[in-house]
């Protein structure tokens, strides 16, 4: 390393050039060459120029299947164990990055809101050549999936033999990711941007590497429109150290760096001469045990070690020079921290190695290197991401800001502008007779009078959101905290941060989404929102869940009944006796419960065309099924309400949290109505946890119905069972040919609980069978046949006798 005493802050510039900087206009020429080749040549340019610069004769440009099936049993177990744990890591670090949806109202009626939406295609660079870096993999594709892009692919360099690292496939297996590319440098760059027949065109280009790839980014960014996460090019470590400073741990970091490539660079800084002394002593120890010691030699040959006069003049040169990584081996490094205003990401104290950073502290190692740090930060889930703002003005919003868009917009000369509001504000001005505004209300007549006037509840957490350093307006008690969790705040009332991610998962607006203590809350609400006690009514199709006839008596409510078919389907006059009727609900259970039908879509369609109240499609159990969510037409038909469950496809039944989805001017009287705090802080924590994991959904999801089919066989080889019926749910409805009461009562004597669902309307004989686990299912079949034989002998029993 090359050693600088007190050298004069005029010269500290030259000292902060990074090695590759003289090279820059030969690398951008070639760059900008390989461009060109890629964009006329396609596949076969990519094939040509990894034979020529990766030494790799390649048949085809994307992993196979075959790769990838066979990648697992070439990672050690013990590797893929900490692989398991960093991923862990990352996920805790940047799922805490998550934002809840921004709403503000700037004034009455008018409210402006901002959401994160994922970049659509992603494409991650992952660099493969002399070190293939799999933790790369990881500290891109973990906040990737995290912020839901749907389109993710990978370019790495091949190997000689034309294969990808093992480890590097393993972790695209581990992270949902199917699209990678064997193509390195900027070429791979290139055909990111520009697409060729095997590697799409994405939106947003990530990942480090060297200088060719950096100017690669660089070039795509400035012609060709491709965001990238930022310069990300030879990996720099600066380390601060002081006379408290270990040397052998201070070497140990510097070569670290260096031997990640020959154009890397590592600098020292510390106020001890004898500090640098035995810092260099152990540089040299070091290297000479290192395998890439070539590779690190080379880098050393452009780094320094500078002697400066005190801790202040070493922090001003480290946020001059910017640098990638910030080690600060000093004993009062929290306060130094205090004071760094340019790095991409710091080392505190003599026990925080860089390598932590590098690999499973959490924190993202995609970082700003050649002095970008100045501008940039880091990778985190905000790089996959886009912040689209909303606003959405009511009738009062639009009459109170409408003349200051029209007196501003005059002013500068544009009258279309004014002229988009002064038509509205006429508008409103026609249709402000009782005529007009009723064929403007979908909800006219349906939400009780007490409902509207009512002034809401407002607990202390409306009227000051967030959080200050002393809390003293909520009565809480913060000396009653206990365990590892603070359950002394009351929880967020409204809940944004589960919105916001249910409304991504969707593919609504937060504002569509009511959240209840168990769906049975939204029922009860909805039923009070709408009925006036002794004098309303709603209609229920039995057999159904219950719990909607329970909501109607509490509240003095009148039940009408529109009984089900034979084979539980509305009845084909369904649509037109609602028609006729004045019940302000129709509550429709789909799939049914506890039959496990879906209901015919024609017949709900109908029904939400001509009834005039609210219809209440219930999905606890949709995502066993196959059909589309009604939430998709929740635009459509304004008086449409979808309930879901967190209890059912997600397997969170004891967290108690149902949904809502409907337009959001009703979810707004739910609001209105509901108990303040009505989800609790450990329910919204658990439910931010599950959302995080959605897309193990569908795995979950594939096992339970594997289960249900396997039941359904198995069921019918069982004596005693009569019919099963049909099930898009996770249970089954079977009647049986002996006395289901007794069946009940014998299985409960064998340990295995079930559902008599005997009384219900077209139900009898039957039974409400849950699917369960396969040990769960296996041990209710073997239970019911050995009932069906006990039956049998007791049966030609009783006919001996007589």
């Amino acid at each position: 390393m090359q050693l600088y005493s007190y050298p004069d802050s005029s010269l500290w510039a030259a000292l902060q050039q990074r090695p590759a900087a003289a090279e820059a206009p030969q690398v951008a020429a070639r760059v900008r060459a390989i461009f060109e080749q890629v964009r006329a040549g396609g596949d076969a340019a990519l094939l040509t120029l990894a034979a020529e610069l990766d030494k790799a004769t390649l048949t085809s440009l994307l992993v196979s299947d075959a790769e990838f099936a066979a990648a697992a049993a070439q990672v050690p177990a013990e590797l893929q164990a900490a692989i398991r744990q960093a991923k862990t890591n990352i996920e805790a670090f940047h799922t805490a990055q998550r934002e809840p949806e921004l709403r503000v109202e700037t004034m009455p009626g008018v409210m402006c809101s901002r959401r994160a939406v994922p970049v659509q295609r992603v494409g991650l660079y992952v660099p493969g050549g002399s070190a293939p870096l799999f933790s790369t993999l990881l500290m891109l594709g973990v906040p990737a999936r995290l912020a839901g892009c749907p389109e993710v692919v990978v370019c790495t360099p091949p190997q000689a033999d034309g294969s990808v690292s093992p480890v590097i496939l393993f972790v695209a297996q581990l992270l949902g990711i199917d699209k990678v590319v064997k193509a390195g440098g900027a070429q791979a760059v290139a055909a990111l941007a520009l697409g060729t027949a095997s590697v799409p065109a994405v939106d947003k280009i990530f990942g480090p590497g060297n200088r060719y790839v950096t100017a690669a980014k660089q070039l795509a960014a400035a012609e060709f429109g491709v965001a990238i996460d930022m310069p990300a090019g030879p990996s720099e470590v600066l380390v601060i150290a002081d006379a408290s400073a270990n040397p052998a741990f201070v070497a140990a970091d510097l070569l670290s760096q260096a031997e990640h490539g020959p154009d890397s660079q590592v600098v020292v800084l510390s106020d001890s001469s004898a500090v640098l002394e035995q810092v260099q002593a152990e540089v040299v120890r070091q290297l000479a045990l290192l395998p890439r010691r070539d590779v690190a030699a080379q880098a050393l040959a452009s780094s320094r070690a500078i002697l400066l006069a005190d801790a202040t003049s070493m922090l001003e040169f480290s946020n001059q020079y910017a640098p990638e990584h910030l080690i600060l081996a000093t004993d009062n490094a929290d306060a130094l921290a205090a004071q760094v205003t340019n790095a991409g990401s710091v080392f505190l104290g003599h026990l925080t190695p860089e390598a932590v950073g590098d690999y499973a502290s959490g924190t993202n190692h995609t970082l700003p290197t050649s002095g970008y740090a100045r501008q940039y930060s880091g990778v985190s889930l905000d790089s996959f991401v886009k912040k689209i703002t909303f606003q959405r003005l009511s009738a009062q919003g639009l009459q109170a800001l409408g003349s200051v868009v029209e007196i501003m917009a005059e002013a500068e000369g544009l009258a279309a502008h004014a002229r988009a509001v002064t038509l509205r504000l006429a508008s409103l001005d026609a249709n402000a007779s009782p005529a007009g505004a009723a064929a403007t209300k979908p909800y006219a007549g349906l939400i009780r009078p007490s409902v509207e006037r009512m002034q809401p509840y407002s607990s202390a957490r409306d009227e000051f959101e967030g959080m200050a350093p002393v809390m003293l307006d909520a009565n809480e008690n913060s000396l009653g905290s206990v365990g590892p969790d603070d359950f002394s705040r009351y929880p967020d009332p409204h809940q944004r941060a589960i919105k916001a991610d249910l409304a991504r998962l969707k593919g609504v607006m937060p504002n569509q989404i009511f959240l209840g203590n168990g769906s049975d809350e939204a029922i009860d609400l909805l039923v009070r929102l709408t009925c006036t006690p002794g004098q309303d009514a709603i209609v229920i199709c039995p057999p159904t869940y219950g719990m909607y006839e329970v909501a109607a008596n509490l509240n003095d409510v009148r039940v009408e009944r529109l009984p089900l078919t034979a084979d539980f389907q509305l009845p084909a006059d369904a649509a037109e006796k609602l028609a006729a009727s004045n019940a302000k609900l129709v509550f429709l259970c789909s799939p049914n419960n506890p039959t496990g039908n879906l209901l015919a879509q024609e017949a709900v369609e109908t029904i939400l065309r001509s009834f005039r109240g609210l219809v209440i499609v219930d999905e606890a159990y949709a995502d066993f099924a196959d059909a589309p969510s009604w939430i998709t037409r929740l635009a459509e038909f304004p008086r449409l309400v979808v309930m879901q469950t967190f209890s059912k496809a997600w397997g969170l039944a004891g967290l108690r949290l149902g949904v809502a989805y409907a337009s959001a001017e009703l979810i707004a009287f739910l609001d209105k109505i509901k108990p303040p705090y009505n989800i609790s802080a450990a329910t919204q924590q658990h439910a931010l946890a599950a959302l995080a994991a959605a897309p193990r959904l569908p795995e979950m999801r594939d096992e339970l119905l594997a289960g249900r089919s396997w039941l359904v066989a198995q069921l019918a080889e069982v004596a005693i069972a009569e019919h099963i019926f049909p099930s898009d749910a996770n249970f089954l409805l079977v009647r049986f040919t002996v006395d289901a009461t007794a069946v009940y009562d014998q299985l409960q004597s064998r340990g295995i609980v079930v559902r008599n669902r005997t009384t219900q309307p077209g139900c009898a004989g039957c039974l409400r069978l849950t699917v369960g686990t396969t040990a769960e299912n296996s041990q209710l079949v073997q239970a019911l046949t050995e009932i069906g034989a006990e039956t049998r002998v007791s049966i030609a029993a009783s006919a001996s006798s007589i």
